[in-house]
C-alpha cells in the first residue's frame, strides 16, 4: 500500500498546509518519526535490573484522596482527576470524560479506588478517547458508562472500528491531528491534536489506529489534554495555534527505564518543558500514582516536580490534585 495522508474529510483543519496525518502501508506514523516499539525492547526490559528496585518497594506513597460529589453536583466550570490520565470536565455546562479507566488494567490492579462510583457521575456530553492503549481505552468502563450516560464520543482515525461493537448506537466522530470537531457553536470547540506515541491492542495492529490529545475552547478557558505523549516539537506547533492556554494536562509518570518509556511518555523534566513550550499558565500533572506501570517509585514524579517548583523552574502555576480534587476554572 502506498504512502498517504489521512484526515476527515468532514472537519476543518486548523493547521495551515497540513494535509493530513502520514500512513505507510496502512499504519500510521509521527510528523517527526516514530520511536522503536519493538518486543524486543519489552524483553530487554523484563531481563534488565531495576536500579530503584530497593528504593521503590519502601516508596509507600499513595496519591491523596478527596469526595468530589460537591463539586460534580454543582455548575461551576471546572474539573476533577479521578485518577490516571481520567478527568471530568465542565465547561460552560458541557460536560466531558477523558479516557475513562475505572478499574484494573489485564493484570494490573489500580493503587487507590476511583473516588465515585461511574454511576454518580452527572449527566456527560462527551467522552473524549485519545488513543487505544488499554489504560486509555477500556471496553469495561465504556461499557459500564453507557449502562446510565448517554454521550457523543469524539476520539481518533480509525477508532470507530474498535467501539462501535462495545457501544451499539452510540455516536462517534473520528478525526485526524489538526481538525475541529463538529460540535454546536455555543459549545466549547474541541480539537485534536498531535502525540508522540503509538498504537497497539494486539498481535499485529501496530499504529492501524490514530493516537493524539485534545484542546478544548471557550471564550474564558483553553485546556489542554496531552494524553499520552513523549516529548517532541508538537507541542511547539500547538502553541502557533493556540498562543495562550490556561490548563495544560501532562503526563509526568511512567518514564523509566528511558529506553523503552521515552517515546511514549515525558519525565516530569520533559513535561514542564513541554508546559514551557505550550506557554500554559496552571500545569495540572497526570498519568502517575493509579497504576504501577514502570520502573521509577510511585511517588518519586510528585517529588520531582516539587523540586523543581521550590528551585523556581515552573514559571507558571503548579497544581498536584488529590484523585477526586476538584479545580474551579475562573
Amino acid at each position: 500500500m502506498a504512502d498517504q495522508k489521512l484526515k476527515n474529510p468532514a472537519l476543518r483543519t486548523i493547521r495551515p498546509g497540513w494535509q493530513g496525518n502520514p500512513m505507510h502501508n496502512g499504519r500510521f506514523t509521527g510528523e517527526y518519526g516514530q520511536g522503536n516499539q519493538s518486543m524486543l525492547l519489552a524483553l530487554k526490559w523484563q531481563l534488565t535490573k531495576n536500579p530503584q528496585r530497593e528504593e521503590k518497594k519502601l516508596d509507600a506513597w499513595l496519591p491523596p484522596m478527596a469526595d468530589p460529589r460537591e463539586f460534580l453536583k454543582s455548575k461551576q466550570d471546572g474539573m476533577v482527576w479521578l485518577g490516571h490520565a481520567t478527568f471530568f470536565i465542565r465547561l460552560n455546562g458541557v460536560t466531558f470524560l477523558t479516557d475513562p479507566v475505572f478499574y484494573g488494567v489485564s493484570y494490573m490492579k489500580r493503587k487507590v479506588p476511583l473516588p465515585v462510583p461511574p454511576e454518580e457521575l452527572p449527566k456527560l456530553d462527551y467522552v473524549l478517547l485519545s488513543h487505544g492503549h488499554f489504560d486509555h481505552c477500556d471496553k469495561k468502563s465504556l461499557q459500564k458508562l453507557r449502562q446510565t450516560h448517554s454521550f457523543t464520543v469524539l476520539t481518533s482515525l480509525k477508532m470507530q472500528a474498535l467501539i462501535q461493537k462495545w457501544l451499539p448506537g452510540i455516536t462517534i466522530q473520528e478525526a485526524g491531528w489538526y481538525q475541529k470537531y463538529n460540535v454546536p457553536q455555543e459549545q466549547p470547540q474541541v480539537f485534536f491534536l498531535p502525540t508522540y506515541h503509538w498504537h497497539k491492542r494486539g498481535l499485529t495492529d501496530n499504529n492501524k489506529i490514530l493516537w493524539g490529545s485534545f484542546m478544548l475552547q471557550t471564550p474564558k478557558q483553553t485546556l489542554y489534554f496531552g494524553a499520552d505523549s513523549g516529548y517532541d516539537r508538537h507541542y511547539q506547533e500547538i502553541r502557533k495555534l493556540f498562543p495562550k492556554i490556561d490548563t495544560c494536562i501532562l503526563g509526568v509518570g511512567a518514564y523509566s527505564p528511558a529506553f523503552i518509556m521515552k517515546p511514549s511518555h515525558t519525565t516530569p523534566e520533559e513535561a514542564v518543558q513541554a508546559y514551557r513550550d505550550l506557554n500554559g499558565n496552571t500545569l495540572v500533572p497526570m498519568h502517575y500514582g493509579t497504576f504501577d506501570l514502570s520502573d521509577e517509585p510511585l511517588g518519586e514524579p510528585v517529588r520531582r516536580l516539587q523540586k523543581m517548583e521550590a528551585a523556581g523552574q515552573i514559571p507558571g502555576k503548579l497544581k498536584i490534585l488529590a484523585i477526586g480534587e476538584p479545580l474551579l476554572f475562573e
